[in-house]
């Protein structure tokens, strides 16, 4: 347990001192999600308590079970990539719906703000299609990801 806890701290070290130059902090799950907070923005703070990790930002709080987290790191993300088109195959913008076809069947579609707070989870149907309606959302920056794709949108 002890190398367990000394692995965890260097590596939060070693993230410490990439966070400089890095302006997300991305914490990555089992189970494949990963919850993004903008350092500058947002301020996180990650704490350890028992055997859950505790992420405290300007406005929530989010604490994850050890053994639920794959890894966290720092990365750089362009501030100015905001597109209002989708770009990726198989998914389209129309209106306040984004339409995927060509998705597996049955593959997990997420809507993320910013903060890598969840808003919307659903799934593709039997065909691989699948419409998510945005209109329930406020305006803002949101990550839709789905079958490994991820790319931003903004809700005006």
């Amino acid at each position: 347990m002890k190398k367990f806890i000394l692995s965890i701290v260097s590596l939060f070290l070693l993230g410490t001192a990439t966070a400089i130059a890095s302006n997300v902090l991305v914490i990555h799950l089992t189970d494949g999600t990963s919850y993004s907070y903008i350092l500058l923005e947002e301020k996180p703070v990650i704490n350890f308590q028992g055997d859950k990790i505790l992420v405290t930002t300007s406005t929530t709080e989010h604490s994850f079970y050890m053994e639920a987290v794959t890894y966290f790191n720092y990365v750089t993300q362009d501030a100015t990539g905001i597109e209002e088109e989708i770009s990726q195959e198989g998914m389209q913008m129309n209106g306040d719906r984004i339409v995927f076809n060509g998705l597996p069947a049955g593959c997990p579609i997420y809507i993320y703000g910013v903060g890598g707070q969840l808003y919307l989870k659903m799934t593709a149907d039997a065909d691989g299609s699948a419409v998510v309606d945005l209109t329930s959302l406020n305006k803002g920056v949101y990550i839709v990801k789905a079958n490994e794709i991820s790319t931003k949108i903004t809700k005006k």
